[in-house]
């Protein structure tokens, strides 16, 4: 199937379809479509090109130059698709068990997921080399980071990190309290920092030490914000 006429007709035939509803569904004129069939328009472009893939449930990139899905080559992609779904990597919520030796009363996370999961390559474009054994996931449930995360968004930690290295994000415990905020160092002491201005800052010293404890970095955060259209 070289040419666009050979691929628009081949996926017609696949779906029992007809050219007057392939014209009405890309709201164009069957004069159009009859030119797409007859070989005189090469290529589709912009939303006919769009429109014509979504309706032909095939690919653009195919349905322009042959490239993609429902190519000749499919069965390997096919087949690549599987392969990956068999080495997926999944990432776990904090669990009872993981925070069961801490003492706390109230906290700045809520887990609403239980986990997710990814292919060997998303998880490699997001996490690099990071171990999924070291990466947890949560929600943050207070708005004392609003500006930077919201209240329901999903939240990955190293767990691997269980002192200060370094300004940044992190989850602790201090006064039997689980805090997600922005730690820096200033001097010797610790400042605790949350985003949303309508919190004021303070401070950990080496006097608190016996009650601050880092259960990880906050390595990404996720809006969890869904828009209806």
């Amino acid at each position: 199937m070289k040419t666009l006429s050979d691929r628009i007709r081949y996926r017609l035939d696949a779906l029992g379809k007809t050219q007057a509803d392939l014209a009405k569904y890309c709201k164009v004129r069957r004069p159009s479509v009859s030119k797409w069939l007859s070989g005189s328009t090469k290529t589709l472009q912009g939303q006919n090109l769009l429109r014509a893939a979504e309706f032909l449930e095939c690919d653009p990139d195919w349905l322009a130059d042959g490239k993609g899905f429902w190519s000749k080559h499919q069965n390997k992609m096919l087949e690549d698709v599987k392969s990956q779904d068999k080495t997926s990597f999944q990432i776990d919520a904090f669990d009872e068990s993981t925070l069961s030796d801490l003492i706390i009363n109230t906290s700045d996370i809520e887990a609403t997921i239980s986990h997710i999961e990814y292919t060997e390559a998303q998880y490699k474009k997001i996490f690099a080399a990071k171990s999924r054994k070291i990466i947890r996931i949560t929600n943050l449930k207070a708005d004392n980071m609003e500006g930077t995360l919201s209240p329901g968004d999903l939240v990955f930690v190293d767990v691997s990190i269980n002192k200060y290295d370094g300004d940044g994000i992190y989850l602790f415990v201090f006064s039997n309290h689980l805090h997600l905020k922005r730690l820096q160092m200033v001097g010797t002491n610790l400042l605790v920092i949350s985003d949303n201005r309508q919190y004021r800052s303070w401070e950990i010293g080496l006097k608190d030490k016996a009650n601050f404890i880092v259960v990880g970095k906050v390595l990404l955060g996720q809006s969890q914000i869904f828009q209806r259209f």
